[in-house]
Order: structure tokens, then C-alpha cells, then sequence
């Protein structure tokens, strides 16, 4: 009796059972499942296909098909192996969580980065970057202008635009240094019934925030709060003052540590109050890991007086003065005192104050209460452009300017 060879030894390797399109496409079954695969040799790279077909015939059609689709592709100077956008994302991100870590960065801006990357990913990660056209994102700016937030309301275009300039980073970090894409298409431009609404965010005024921190004091000295909580109310007292005080943006209050601090003298020589604290603060507007000069002023002397007091024996001189993010504390604190919502009076809509909140304040009360402060004088103090306080951080209402301009009329006359 003569024994039959094991099958198991033939099926080891994929088997070529033809060539097509003049020997550039081979086609292969599979050894595990019998599916017919198609495998060629494109822009450099070994790219494989399975067909789906267990019969030569009907692989062969879908064969052919693929590879006329791959040529057509090639022809109009598409890369065939280009990467998705979730991928270019991905390292896009790693590159900016190392600037993050050098100082090049604050965590703030990292962490808007990878939201609005998890934001996007469902609607764009799985496309890729070379398939990514100018009609691709209206469309995607077309998809995006019917959701709603939270509020229920649709998103306003300079939430959409803050998509397209992330969008806009990835595909150029594609382009260069990747080496995967040939140009960046053209986003979306805003402009027309699409054009950006100037809105400054939601601030606090004075009668507002004196509410507001006057809360967030008697939270802390609550009787019967465990030490974990107290701490934290206390730090979000002083986290506010500072903040309004200096005009800090958040990402900038998260940066600073003991060995940027220092009280310093006007060379002035006025005596008004205590002297200002000095603060060494990683900007929106720091490139190379250097820091820009902040100074704090009135109450938020008062608060970086109290946390030095405070300062536990363990703390180094590089430990952040602030060790928790307070966005949640900050909502509740907001809530508790009423001040959350309001509906903005130019547009109807409703609003919501955060964090974000405190830097406008700080500003608005500075050209509100200050001895005939120019923009130019604000600019400078809260480390931004003249045209940005104009723009966005001069809030008055009209009604707040007729009462100033009439006082001055009549102290004239």
C-alpha cells in the first residue's frame, strides 16, 4: 500500500497560482482559508490585496480591477502607501508631548491637542493623508456645523476653525518632516455667513468676582472638612487671585514654580500697596522653552504671601505652586455662586464662565478701575497685543462708558 503525502506540507507557504497584467500582479492562495489573494510590487513597496474569491476566474476579474484602480492612482501622483490621519496624529502628538516636556510648550496647550485629536479621530483618523482633498474637509466642515454641544446649540465657527487648524498642523507635520504627503490642501476659509464672530470670553465683573472669591474663601475655612479637601479649596482661593491678579492664562498659572517667584520694587519707587510679585511664566507666546516676565498684583499678592507661608517643608524649589488642574473645582465653585450660566446680551445665547475666565477679568478690571491705563499699558502687563485688548478683552458695556464719560463732564465742569 502506497501512503498518500501529508496535504499540511503544501499548505506551509502561500501558493502562486497566476500572473496578470503582463506578470505585475500574482496571484496567491492563502493557506489557512483558501481565499485567493493578489500581490504586486508598487512606488517601492510589496502591496497585497485578498480578493475574496476562492476561484481563479472570479480573483483574476477583481484582481485586474485593483490594479487598475492602483495604476490610475500612481498616474494622478497619489502615494499608494500613504498613512491614515490617525497615524500622522499619533506622532504629530508625540512630537508636541516631547515640547511639552522641554518647556517648548505648556501642558495646557498639549492637552487642547490631544482633545481635539479625539475629537476628530471618528470623522477623519481612518482617511488617508494623501486621500485628503480640499473637498474632503468641506465636507467635513459640513458635518461638524450640525452638531450640537452640550448646550444643545451648534458649534460656532471659531470652535469649527480651531478643528481646521488642528487639521492644518497634522497634514503639514505630514508633509514635512514625515515625507508622506506633496502639499497640504486648502482649508475651509471663513469667511461671508461663515465668517468669525470677535466675542471675547466670558468674564466676571467686578461685583461678579468679588462674589465670586469671597465664596471661594468661606469654602475653604468650612469647619469639618477632611485636610485633602481643604487644600484644595484653598489652593483654588489662591489659584483665582493670582490669576485675576496677574492676568495669568491657565496654562500659564499651571507653569510657574517656587524658583519663578520674587517680590520685587517698582523702579517707580510708588508706595501704593504691597510690591508686586514677579512671576517667570511659560506663555502662549514662549518659543524655545523661555519664560516671559508676569507681574502679579493686589490680591494676588496677598495669595502668593499666604502660600508661601503655607509652603510645605518638603517642596523644592522646581515643585509647581500648583498641583491640581481646579477645572472641576472651579465649575462647582462657579455653580455654587450662581455665576456659571448667563446669557450673553449681544446674541442671546447662552454662556458658560471656567478657568478661562479669570484672565479676561483680570484684564477688564485693570481698564476699568486704572488711572487712564492705555491699551498699550494693559498690552504689555498681560503679555499680549494692543489689538487683542481692544479686540476681545475691552468688554465695558456702553452704558458702564456714558456713567464714566458723564462723571468726567461734570467733575470738568
Amino acid at each position: 500500500m502506497t501512503l498518500r503525502k501529508p496535504l499540511t506540507s503544501t499548505l506551509t507557504s502561500n501558493r502562486t497560482l497566476a500572473s496578470i497584467c503582463d506578470g505585475r500582479v500574482r496571484l496567491e492562495r492563502l493557506p489557512t482559508s483558501g481565499i485567493i489573494s493578489a500581490r504586486a510590487w508598487i512606488q517601492g513597496k510589496d502591496i497585497r490585496k485578498s480578493t475574496g474569491e476562492r476561484t481563479l476566474t472570479a480573483a483574476k476579474r477583481v484582481a485586474t480591477e485593483w490594479w487598475q484602480d492602483l495604476s490610475v492612482r500612481v498616474r494622478r501622483g497619489e502615494q499608494v502607501h500613504s498613512p491614515t490621519f490617525a497615524d500622522c496624529a499619533t506622532k504629530f502628538l508625540a512630537k508636541r508631548e516631547r515640547d511639552a516636556e522641554a518647556g517648548l510648550i505648556s501642558a495646557g496647550q498639549y492637552r487642547n491637542l490631544r482633545q481635539k485629536a479625539a475629537l476628530l479621530a471618528p470623522l477623519l483618523g481612518s482617511v488617508k493623508v494623501a486621500d485628503i482633498t480640499a473637498d474632503t474637509l468641506e465636507r467635513l466642515r459640513s458635518t461638524r456645523e450640525r452638531v450640537k454641544n452640550k448646550r444643545g446649540q451648534l458649534l460656532t465657527n471659531e470652535t469649527l476653525k480651531k478643528d481646521f487648524v488642528f487639521i492644518h498642523s497634522v497634514l503639514t507635520f505630514a508633509r514635512d518632516p514625515l515625507k508622506v504627503l506633496p502639499f497640504v490642501p486648502k482649508t475651509p476659509s471663513f469667511t461671508g455667513t461663515k465668517a468669525l464672530v470677535r466675542r471675547g470670553r466670558p468674564f466676571l465683573t467686578e461685583a461678579e468676582y468679588k462674589t465670586l472669591h469671597q465664596l471661594a474663601k468661606s469654602q475653604a475655612e468650612e469647619p469639618d472638612l477632611n485636610p485633602r479637601v481643604r487644600r484644595q479649596r484653598q489652593e483654588l482661593y489662591w489659584f483665582i487671585l493670582i490669576c485675576v491678579g496677574g492676568a495669568l492664562r491657565v496654562g500659564e498659572a499651571e507653569s510657574v514654580r517656587w524658583c519663578d517667584c520674587e517680590q520685587v520694587t517698582l523702579k517707580n519707587g510708588t508706595d501704593k500697596g504691597e510690591p508686586p510679585v514677579r512671576m517667570l511664566v511659560l506663555g502662549k507666546h514662549s518659543t524655545g522653552g523661555r519664560r516671559e516676565d508676569a507681574y502679579v498684583l493686589f490680591g494676588g499678592v496677598y495669595a502668593y504671601r499666604e502660600m508661601l507661608a503655607a509652603r510645605p517643608e518638603t517642596a523644592t524649589e522646581t515643585d509647581l505652586l500648583f498641583t491640581e488642574s481646579y477645572r472641576e473645582g472651579m465649575k462647582r465653585l462657579l455653580k455654587d455662586a450662581g455665576l456659571y450660566e448667563y446669557r450673553d446680551p449681544k446674541t442671546g445665547k447662552m454662556l458658560t464662565r471656567d478657568r478661562k475666565s479669570l484672565r479676561p477679568t483680570g484684564i477688564t478690571l485693570r481698564l476699568d478701575k486704572g488711572d487712564n491705563l492705555s491699551h498699550r499699558d494693559v498690552a504689555k502687563w498681560a503679555r499680549t497685543s494692543v489689538q487683542m485688548v481692544a479686540d476681545f478683552y475691552d468688554q465695558a458695556h456702553p452704558e458702564q462708558v456714558a456713567e464714566r464719560v458723564a462723571g468726567f463732564r461734570n467733575a470738568k465742569n
